[in-house]
């Protein structure tokens, strides 16, 4: 059977959907932060629930949804949560709303999402929804799309009006049923697929420079390597590029035709560049980095959905050159809007002089911008903050050719930087190791559902994280007065 499910995921990637179906045990395990993806769509979807409070929950899945959908019907009910159909051909759709128009007799579909726009897989995955519950015998009217406003700010309690915006995609929706139809018939072919590698399904793919799930397929089929003079030149040549095949085990003559050049390791430094950017830094040096936390529904006042709330930061201070480290950090304890008490912390730790430095100073900019309008008081301290911040990130930057080495891969992440400068220093030996996680963590950590002893051990590993992210910063920039020096 193929359900909607199957088919977005073969809208994302084939080769998903056939890892899914047949393979899964290649698949990584769902990380924290896609967790909070999967919850943040149920939060949603059961406060979308409200704008409709005649509504009854359809129960079950597959068959047995579709049957309790048609009593439901039968008996005269005009709006339903969950209900499915089921066709002839082997296919199955749950959707999140039906709601009958009694001016048209007709049904018309809902489909609640937790973005704040609508996108374009929407209108896919809508498309399949209609096909779905038409041949099962369901006339559907018009489609609709429920998604966030993202200009709404909360004050109180929620305003459901305010915070969903319902979005009428019936013509788009009608557009893309051709090319829907063209889908299912392909989904049904990769479910079909064998077990074995498969030349077309690789061929199939839509991205090959970006697709992570060609890594997992070629790991679980080292076998691969005898059929990659099959692919297309294209194909081959972005695997190669990006590390997903090993050029070691190809032909020279195989190499040439996809125009591959082994990489070759360099680090390029550019010591009086350098040189001339540090020579603008006016002590005390402050080292500094935000964590923060976001939800779909704005848990605070004053807050919209999906802002990016500071709960947490690390400050690495550096009062005159070459002198010692002091360290500082913040982090909110209770679920409660955190940004007044880091505020006022903050304000305590950072004198009004020198330069405050970061990594991306895009990020802590914006924040700072964001916190300021909902504090005024604070404005001017957080305005000095930004004025001073030197961003350490664009030394590293390919097209500024001041701080270049392979193997950074022409990333300028943290992480990617960090371990080649200094492999002594990296994420690796942390409990949490990205800043996903850390956000994950927040709300177990303030949940009066968590223990104390769990608490402390999670709080300490995610000051630890946050705290290596300056520690990092102070690492890098030592490191980088040592090569003008050389």
């Amino acid at each position: 059977m193929l359900t909607k499910s199957d088919f977005v995921k073969h809208e994302e990637c084939p080769i998903w959907l056939w890892l899914h179906k047949s393979r899964p045990d290649l698949l990584p395990e769902v990380s924290p932060e896609l967790e909070r993806v999967f919850d943040t769509g149920n939060q949603v979807d059961q406060l979308a629930r409200k704008l409709y409070p005649e509504g009854i929950e359809i129960e079950g899945y597959f068959n047995e949804g579709w049957a309790n959908t048609k009593i439901a019907i039968d008996r005269g009910e005009r709006v339903m949560f969950q209900p499915t159909a089921v066709t002839l051909d082997g296919l199955s759709s749950r959707a999140d709303f039906l709601t009958k128009d009694e001016a048209t007799g007709l049904w018309d579909l809902r489909e609640v999402k937790s973005s704040t726009s609508v996108k374009e897989e929407h209108l896919v995955d809508v498309a399949f929804q209609r096909i779905c519950f038409e041949k099962a015998g369901i006339k559907i009217g018009k489609t609709f799309l429920i998604h966030l406003n993202n200009q709404y700010v909360r004050e109180g309690d929620i305003d459901l009006e305010k915070l969903f915006i319902s979005k009428d995609i019936t013509q788009e929706v009608l557009d893309h049923l051709p090319a829907a139809r063209k889908q299912i018939e392909e989904c049904k072919k990769v479910i079909a697929g064998t077990t074995a590698p498969d030349q077309l399904l690789i061929q199939k793919c839509h991205d090959p420079k970006k697709c992570d799930y060609l890594g997992y397929y070629f790991h679980g089929f080292p076998e691969v390597y005898g059929m990659v003079e099959t692919f297309p030149d294209e194909h081959l040549k972005a695997l190669l590029v990006r590390g997903v095949l090993d050029y070691t085990k190809l032909s020279q003559k195989l190499l040439d035709r996809v125009g591959f050049v082994p990489p070759v390791s360099f680090e390029k430094i550019d010591r009086e560049g350098i040189g001339k950017e540090l020579e603008k830094l006016i002590y005390p040096l402050y080292f500094f980095d935000y964590e923060t936390y976001q939800e779909s529904i704005p848990p605070f006042d004053g807050t919209r959905p999906y802002q990016q709330l500071p709960f947490q930061y690390s400050l690495h201070i550096q009062k005159e050159k070459d002198g010692p480290i002091e360290h500082k950090e913040f982090l909110a304890r209770s679920f409660i809007n955190p940004m007044p008490e880091l505020l006022s912390q903050l304000k305590q730790d950072i004198d009004p002089t020198g330069h405050i430095l970061v990594w991306n100073k895009s990020f802590e900019k914006s924040r700072n911008e964001e916190m300021a309008k909902m504090y005024p008081e604070y404005t001017q301290f957080l305005s000095d903050i930004n004025e001073r911040m030197f961003d350490l990130m664009p030394l590293f930057k390919f097209k500024r050719q001041l701080y270049l080495h392979s193997e950074f891969g022409k990333s300028v992440s943290l992480k990617k930087v960090l371990p080649v400068i200094c492999p002594e220093l990296s994420y690796d030996s942390l409990e949490i190791k990205e800043g996903g996680t850390a956000s994950a963590s927040w709300p177990i950590l303030t949940s009066d559902a968590t223990s104390e002893a769990e608490k402390t051990r999670l709080a300490n590993a995610m000051l630890e994280y946050c705290g290596r992210d300056t520690e990092a910063m102070v690492e890098i920039l030592k490191h980088l007065v040592s090569k003008t020096k050389e």
